[in-house]
């Protein structure tokens, strides 16, 4: 099997697992009690936020972790938003998580600005400076799009957002950019930095919210106190261990040139078929291609019989073969219901890429054959 769906989920490494194994097994212990071996499990936690803290530019004071990057998003549009008069700005290539809580501030009476994208999927500065004003409360980017790879410059965006109102909180989801490009928080400029564990090689259901240093932020779960009074229920541990040695282990890993000559080698075979590629040249671990004359879906069934994994787009609105992001970059109707998101990861090699863009080209052409 070539999975080359790695935006979606990445297979757990083998670090992960045995940080799991041991807090699973060995140190079960709950955290929160106050004998000797728990505290044994606490230190490993904390150990782990400084870890990560580290990898942030952060204090580890200013780590918080979650279930999940989507409750991370929910807990800084929710409680982050503190001024209900004032409007807030959201990139229109936000993650459904982040879309949504728009969405839904939108439905409360909240002033929400749907902010632009360029032709190739970032974000359009000039839309974006016209609709930040003194009123502006909250602002969400989107640091690298999950649908096209698009990276948005954040570090430049947040201050020019705070060079017109600087009591704007700025808030980015950077999921897909966590340990792949620079993501320290303070050479960033955000007040918040939304986080996911399996997107790194960690387990599902772990995830954080960077907090800046005195922001405060209401908790989004009420109970035990746990995370300093700001996510309460017992911590996951092993989602949490798994995490930073995850991460650790992935930026020791992650080559990008060898990433950016998988991405090149998948563009050069099917650029002939006329595949039009959503989202900017230099990204790299996610391509989104348009290809003309066939049905997506068809073509991952296709493939995913053969052993090769592909993905139809964002993982938590694959089964809309609408798609908003594809939408505001100005793709056609056909070009979005032809459109398949490659993306590559630790596992993946060149000979792996050869093999699987001979066979995605040949389905290609069987596909567009049958179809006529």
């Amino acid at each position: 099997m070539i999975f080359l769906d790695n935006a979606s989920t990445t297979r757990v490494c083998q670090d992960a697992l045995e940080a799991m194994k041991e807090v699973c097994s060995d140190l079960y212990y709950n955290p929160s009690a106050l004998y000797g071996e728990a505290l044994k499990v606490k230190n490993l936690v904390e150990s782990a936020r400084r870890d990560i803290a580290a990898m942030l530019g952060a204090d580890e004071n200013e780590i918080y972790f979650t279930s999940c990057a989507t409750e991370s998003n929910n807990w800084a549009f929710d409680k982050g938003i503190k001024n209900k008069k004032g409007n807030i700005v959201v990139s229109s290539a936000e993650h459904a998580s982040g879309y949504e809580c728009a969405v839904a501030q939108k439905s409360k009476g909240i002033d929400v600005r749907f902010v632009k994208l360029n032709s190739d999927g970032t974000l359009n500065e000039e839309d974006l400076l016209s609709k930040v004003d003194e009123n502006t409360c909250f602002a969400s980017i989107i640091h690298c799009s999950n649908e096209t790879g698009a990276v948005n410059d954040i570090a430049r965006l947040s201050r020019k957002i705070k060079e017109i109102n600087s009591k704007t909180i700025v808030h980015s989801d950077g999921v897909q950019a966590f340990c792949k490009i620079s993501t320290k928080v303070k050479e960033l400029g955000v007040d918040m930095y939304s986080l996911s564990a399996h997107k790194v090689g960690g387990l599902k259901g772990s995830g954080l919210l960077y907090i800046k240093k005195g922001l405060f932020l209401a908790p989004l779960i009420s109970g035990g106190g746990q995370e300093r009074g700001g996510r309460s229920g017992t911590e996951n541990v092993p989602g949490i261990v798994s995490f930073a040695a995850a991460a650790k282990y992935f930026v020791a890993h992650y080559d990008i040139q060898k990433i950016k000559q998988m991405r090149e080698l998948i563009i050069s075979e099917l650029a002939p078929l006329g595949a039009i590629v959503n989202g900017p040249s230099d990204a790299h671990s996610i391509l989104s291609l348009s290809i003309l004359g066939i049905k997506a879906e068809i073509l991952q069934h296709m493939l995913s019989d053969k052993g090769i994994l592909i993905g139809l787009g964002s993982a938590c609105s694959s089964k809309a073969r609408s798609n908003r992001v594809l939408t505001a970059i100005g793709r056609s109707a056909k070009e979005i219901d032809g459109s398949i998101r490659i993306s590559f990861g630790l596992d993946n090699d060149l000979e792996q890429i050869k093999h699987a863009a001979s066979i995605i080209k040949n389905d290609i052409i069987t596909l567009r054959g049958n179809i006529r």
